[in-house]
């Protein structure tokens, strides 16, 4: 670690990991203007507390103190560019409410063992003023919030990044299929007529395994593979070592299903995903569904409301009118009304409390009785159900955040060293240490 981010390890009050009491400056010191910064100034105190609090903390780890000159000299440049970042940060308008300060202290506290008004006293005995503490403490936090989402907006993540990224975890997943395997044989010297025929069989048993056919009955029967005797059991495949023409349809499969054939020189082959472990999965409950949705107003009282999705109801259910058209004509939600209150498919959870709460209580097809969320009035009408493996989504995600992370220390440095160039700084006292 460098002299430049230990010291700025020790900088950071609101890193809520530790915090050494520091000894006051005396009282008898006249505090003098070291440093003007754009619209702010560095008094001379400011700069004693953080030199006493950042030696205290490296004594505490054992780490050996760099010269006076070349530390006061760090944490002045440390204190600079916190100061501009503070500025930048006021002029956002970027503010820490108190009882938010209070809660960033009682944790500041509890790092250090101790209660709020425990860790207040033992600073007061050390000589600290605890509002200079908080104060501190805020801008803190105000400059980490303000530098986090500013830098943030300034990190661009290509697709073409992202991909990279996932291939190259996907090439190190320890990933394993177990798979059923059936290959029809096609002779390398098969006439056109011969390959037709084996594609023919292969299609037809691939089509029955997918309509419920026991794939181990039919890898005994009619696979012409190693396996044929032991049902087709291919065991446990990693995606590495698995022939490079499975890896991309075992990929897709989902657990119990059946692939198309796929030809190689050896012939057909047919695949049955029993199962996979290691993989990064995510398998979400999703359902799919429509609504109508009626918002009382000066006009439209909230038993209006009611009555009106009442009879809605009752017409679709007795076949007099098509919940699309109904949705269309009635509903009130911008979104989906011109669509026939369709909301495709959905996470479970994505919704309203009232809303999901209803569809958790419907069949499939049957439309619930009027019921209030947030919202205003729905009937809604349960549509299908089924479970989504998001694992690649998921890949795409983490990958997005890994490069996010990767660039963030990078784009932080490049930015301080813009707003630092671009900034009137004149130090007064410290050029000469």
């Amino acid at each position: 670690m460098t002299l430049k981010h230990l010291i700025s390890a020790c900088l950071l009050v609101a890193s809520l990991a530790t915090l050494a009491p520091q000894t006051a400056v005396s009282a008898e010191t006249i505090d003098k203007v070291i440093a003007h910064v754009d619209q702010d100034v560095i008094l001379q105190s400011e700069l004693d507390r953080k030199v006493i609090q950042a030696k205290d903390q490296l004594r505490a780890r054992g780490a050996q103190l760099p010269p006076d000159n070349l530390l006061r000299k760090e944490l002045l440049e440390q204190l600079i560019i916190q100061s501009l970042q503070y500025q930048m940060a006021n002029r956002a308008g970027m503010q820490v409410q108190p009882a938010e300060l209070q809660q960033f202290a009682t944790r500041v506290a509890q790092q250090n063992n101790m209660s709020l008004e425990e860790f207040r006293l033992q600073m007061q005995s050390k000589g600290v003023a605890w509002e200079l503490f908080l104060d501190d403490l805020r801008k803190e936090i105000v400059t980490s919030r303000f530098r986090d989402a500013y830098v943030a907006r300034r990190i661009k993540i290509s697709e073409k990044e992202i991909d990279s990224l996932v291939k190259s975890m996907n090439a190190k997943s320890q990933v394993e299929y177990k798979l059923g395997h059936i290959l029809i044989a096609v002779d390398e010297n098969a006439s056109e007529s011969e390959v037709s025929t084996a594609k023919a069989k292969a299609v037809d048993l691939s089509n029955q395994l997918k309509q419920g056919a026991d794939f181990e009955t039919m890898a005994e029967k009619h696979s012409d593979g190693s396996e044929a005797s032991s049902g087709g059991d291919f065991g446990w495949n990693s995606e590495q070592s698995l022939p490079e023409l499975f890896r991309t349809p075992v990929y897709y499969l989902e657990r119990g299903k059946v692939s198309t054939p796929i030809r190689s020189p050896a012939g057909f082959h047919i695949l049955k995903l029993y199962d996979k472990r290691g993989d990064l999965e995510h398998v979400v409950q999703q359902t799919k569904s429509r609504h109508i949705l009626v918002r009382p107003d000066a006009i439209t009282t909230e038993q209006d409301a009611i009555d009106l999705l009442n009879h809605i109801r009752e017409q679709v259910i007795a076949g007099e009118a098509d919940f699309s058209n109904m949705a269309k004509k009635h509903s009130d939600d911008p979104g989906s009304a011109n669509l026939g209150g369709e909301l495709g498919w959905s996470n479970v959870g994505a919704f309203d409390p009232a809303f999901e709460d209803t569809l958790s209580n419907l069949n499939v097809d049957e439309i619930s009785q009027p019921f209030q969320s947030s919202f205003g009035w729905h009937i809604v009408q349960l549509t299908g159900k089924r479970q989504d493996d998001q694992s690649e989504d998921m890949k795409r995600q983490q990958a997005a955040k890994i490069l996010r992370q990767r660039k963030f220390s990078e784009e932080v440095e490049n930015w301080i060293r813009e707003i630092r160039d671009e900034a009137y700084v004149k130090k007064i006292v410290e050029e000469e240490a």
